[in-house]
């Protein structure tokens, strides 16, 4: 691990206060397709509430590659992030964890309920693959 890079209780606190990663696919025509998408760390993954029509969707069900990035900070000496590829798969609604469905509630909605089912999204598990972290905080 470099001098830099976040151990595992700074990347959970760390994206315990993040709200948004920045989810990357491959287009149709090979080109990165990068998108901002709310989410829950939860076990050691991302979850993400995908809306159904979007773009990125289809590409996932077809088993495009994907990455992210979620970062944050002001001044260069505040910045830190983590990035890396992606494994993922989409999970039914009754298979996901009511933490992670309270927890996406309450952060985004301010409500103490878990999500309910919805046709138009479905739920996305991103599990990181070689990541990299850095916080400039500790240089």
């Amino acid at each position: 691990m470099g001098r830099l890079a976040m151990d595992d209780g700074e990347l959970g606190a760390f994206l315990a206060e993040q709200r948004v990663l920045r989810l990357a696919t491959v287009d149709d025509d090979g080109w990165p397709a990068v998108v901002p998408v709310w989410f829950v760390w939860h076990a050691g993954a991302f979850w993400v509430w995908n809306l159904e029509r979007a773009k990125r969707t289809a590409r996932l069900r077809a088993g495009t590659r994907c990455a992210f990035v979620v970062d944050g900070g002001h001044d260069y000496g505040e910045l830190r992030g983590v990035s890396g590829r992606l494994a993922y798969a989409f999970v039914a609604d009754d298979e996901v964890p009511v933490d992670v469905r309270r927890g996406f509630a309450q952060r985004y909605f301010g409500v103490d309920e878990p999500l309910p089912p919805a046709d138009h999204h479905a739920w996305l598990r991103l599990d990181p693959v070689g990541v990299a972290s850095w916080d400039f905080r500790k240089l």
